[in-house]
């Protein structure tokens, strides 16, 4: 019985760890509003997955610094470069929400830092967040980006 407890106990652990254990892809494309598109295979021929970034909002192509983010971005996540996916929750339709980095350094980080997108307060609680929140602030204060605008409207807020 013990043993039964124990190999299930392990088995929902290796099940619950799985999606939090990054991995190597490739990618396809970068779309507006924070996601990219990612293959397996380098070809390109694989089938295709999208990640949105996790723990924040980048805004949209019709909102002001929409366009600097997406060209941002295709710059440095240019078609068929090798990136770091970590998979972290599922939002209600099914997207998965992800730790993007590149070479060891964090893209959804480094969008907060060029002041390119929100800390989303109501899905980012880990404890990195903290560090995100305050670079957040920091571009507020040296109004990078869209901080530079008067007032900017959060992704969450543009389609009501």
């Amino acid at each position: 019985m013990f043993e039964r407890i124990f190999l299930l106990t392990a088995l929902c652990f290796f099940c619950a760890t799985a999606q939090l254990q990054a991995r190597e892809v490739y990618v396809v494309r970068v779309e507006g509003g924070g996601s990219v598109v990612v293959s397996n295979g380098k070809t390109l021929e694989e089938p295709f997955e999208r990640y949105f970034f996790y723990g924040i909002d980048v805004p949209t192509e019709r909102q002001p610094y929409g366009r600097e983010a997406l060209d941002w971005l295709n710059a440095k996540l240019p078609e068929g470069e090798e990136i770091s996916v970590e998979s972290v929750s599922a939002d209600k339709a099914g997207d998965w929400r992800a730790l993007i980095q590149l070479d060891r350094t964090s893209i959804n980080y480094q969008l907060v830092y060029e002041g390119l997108a929100w800390v989303n307060r109501a899905q980012c609680r880990a404890i990195f967040c903290r560090r995100w929140y305050i670079q957040e602030h920091q571009a507020v204060v040296e109004k990078r980006g869209l901080w530079s605008l008067p007032m900017g409207t959060p992704p969450w807020q543009w389609s009501r």
